[in-house]
């Protein structure tokens, strides 16, 4: 898997995990994560690729998927590396799923299952547009903590507390691509 060289660089990865610590919510956002054409090769592949939909109307609305390339990435040592140098874990577990957000898709805030503290994750294998919903809300129950936009070829760690919610806003019938994500926790 190749991601840009400047996040192979142990000075990048540092300064990248004290902005992380810093946020608050912890969060950052690592632009042009993968090479361009790395990029454009997996957007394609996910693009292309057979998704089932995830329904119950009180809770989601989304499509997934399965990537032997993404399991791989996401259990090899190139992330491994940029998880211990960025957000301080060592070992650590990991969830995740491809979701594709099109039109009428969302997920919302239940009772149903409490989500445990952890480090979410997001790489972003959007095309880019002005998207109209799709948006990723952190919050806790008073206030608004973290609103994160599709962004292309991003990766971006967000801290969970107990207590911290979040949820994806209805992605409207106005957007012209659906949104790709591979969105997970590590715990």
């Amino acid at each position: 898997m190749a991601i840009s060289t400047i996040y192979l660089d142990g000075g990048v990865l540092k300064s990248a995990g004290n902005i992380f610590n810093i946020q608050n919510p912890r969060n950052i956002m690592l632009e042009n994560f993968f090479q361009k054409a790395v990029f454009l090769l997996l957007q394609n592949k996910l693009t292309n690729s057979k998704f089932s939909l995830k329904f119950s109307p009180y809770q989601h609305k989304y499509f997934i998927t399965r990537s032997k390339e993404m399991d791989s990435f996401l259990k090899g040592r190139y992330f491994g590396l940029m998880v211990k140098k960025i957000v301080g874990l060592d070992k650590y577990k990991i969830s995740y799923e491809i979701r594709k957000f099109a039109p009428g898709c969302y997920t919302l805030l239940h009772d149903k299952e409490k989500e445990k503290p952890g480090i979410d994750f997001i790489i972003d294998f959007s095309k880019p547009d002005d998207y109209v919903g799709g948006y990723v809300t952190y919050l806790s129950e008073s206030e608004e903590l973290l609103i994160l936009k599709p962004k292309p070829n991003t990766l971006t760690f967000i801290e969970r507390n107990k207590g911290i919610m979040k949820y994806t806003k209805y992605f409207t019938h106005q957007n012209k691509n659906p949104l790709i994500q591979v969105t997970g926790t590590l715990y």
